[in-house]
């Protein structure tokens, strides 16, 4: 048979990871539904200029896009699912109390991703929907720690940020586009030197932002010696309060904190973090606070992350495969039944390919049921 390509970054699950993936998101939804939180599934496909309004813009690139032979109109592959979340809340759910606690799980395809080689990717997350306070970035982080415990992540490292920070630091600043697509590209590539050349007033305090990237109660001590406007200086409150939060819950995690860190946050404009594990190359997962565009005032505010769970996949054992045993008798057998309430799985015998122990071992049984008993294939 020739060879079937698959579109670049595209990829068929196969047994036993497929399985795998399944049991982990299942795993992960059971976290999340622990904390109250309820799932919702959208669409995979919808309208472009639906889903990438406000601050879906920030994704456009990423989208693929078709059109709609009946309607005539534009519709996009989604390339995430948590704006997806936000409409769903700003509309279907308009009528629900606040906060609006939900979940998710499913499949995305992006057109490019800087951090991954995979278009295909697999989201699962929560969003925390009309709450703007400390309390509830911290809820989202401890949310998304339980539910990587949950999964068998054992050492966990978060990394928090403030995206809008640096937009804090210039907001009495006139600077020209060029000079601030300058600025904000030196930051994103950590670009210190350029930094310096450039004259600003709080041009100094961003390099200290930048070079206090590191353990969260160093970073913190650091930060409250520099010089800040008032809107910096409010969020570096938020972001103390969230981090005194998260050690009184619990110690058994690693925290970090890179103020200026914004890749990736396309769309947060709030206290945000990223999520790391041992023996994996790049996140397993982001989240972080966000602006509801034209929402009512209760949903102008959320917060939420997402999981990555083909690279939390990555990181798990190699599923093992149920005790199989294979019945020489037909499809009707009573005694199959009896065997799979006690946990085994049964492998029927076909006509066509025989019903020996040739047969059980070719298909990777370790058991055949011969004589009323199950008997051991050596």
């Amino acid at each position: 048979m020739a060879k079937t390509l698959l579109p670049t970054g595209c990829y068929d699950l196969l047994p036993p990871q497929a399985r795998q993936e399944s049991e982990l998101s299942a795993a992960l939804l059971s976290a999340f539904e622990s904390f109250g939180y309820e799932q919702v599934s959208p669409p995979l496909l919808e309208y472009s200029d639906s889903l990438l309004a406000g601050r879906g813009a920030a994704l456009s690139q990423q989208t693929f896009r078709v059109m709609d032979p009946l309607a005539h109109k534009v519709m996009g592959l989604r390339p995430d699912i948590t704006l997806q979340i936000a409409r769903i809340a700003a509309s279907r759910l308009s009528h629900a109390a606040r906060p609006l606690r939900l979940c998710y799980n499913g499949l995305i395809l992006r057109m490019r991703d800087e951090q991954r080689h995979d278009r295909q990717l697999r989201q699962a997350g929560i969003e925390l929907i009309g709450a703007a306070s400390p309390d509830a970035d911290a809820e989202v982080i401890v949310v998304a720690a339980e539910a990587l415990k949950r999964a068998g992540v054992t050492q966990l490292t978060i990394d928090l940020n403030l995206p809008g920070i640096v937009g804090s630091l210039l907001a009495s600043e006139k600077l020209d586009n060029e000079q601030a697509e300058r600025l904000f590209a030196a930051v994103a590539h950590k670009d210190i030197s350029a930094i310096k050349a450039m004259s600003f007033a709080y041009r100094d305090s961003l390099v200290g932002l930048m070079q206090s990237a590191g353990d969260a109660d160093k970073a913190l001590a650091a930060i409250n010696r520099l010089d800040l406007p008032d809107g910096a200086r409010r969020q570096c409150r938020d972001l103390q309060e969230v981090i005194t939060i998260l050690r009184q819950c619990s110690n058994d995690r690693t925290l970090t904190v890179d103020a200026t860190e914004s890749r990736g946050l396309a769309y947060h404009s709030g206290i945000s973090f990223s999520m790391f594990v041992p023996g994996a190359t790049r996140e397993v997962g982001r989240g972080g606070r966000y602006r509801i565009d034209g929402s009512g005032a209760q949903d102008t505010e959320a917060t939420g992350f997402t999981l990555y769970v083909e690279t939390l996949r990555g990181l798990l054992p190699e599923p093992q495969r149920g005790k199989r045993v294979f019945i020489p008798e037909h499809i009707g057998s009573a005694d199959a039944a009896k065997l799979r309430s006690e946990g085994y799985v049964t492998i029927y015998a076909l006509s066509e390919y025989g019903r020996g122990e040739d047969e059980a071992r070719r298909l990777g049984c370790g058991f055949i049921f011969k004589d009323g008993k199950v008997k051991v294939l050596a």
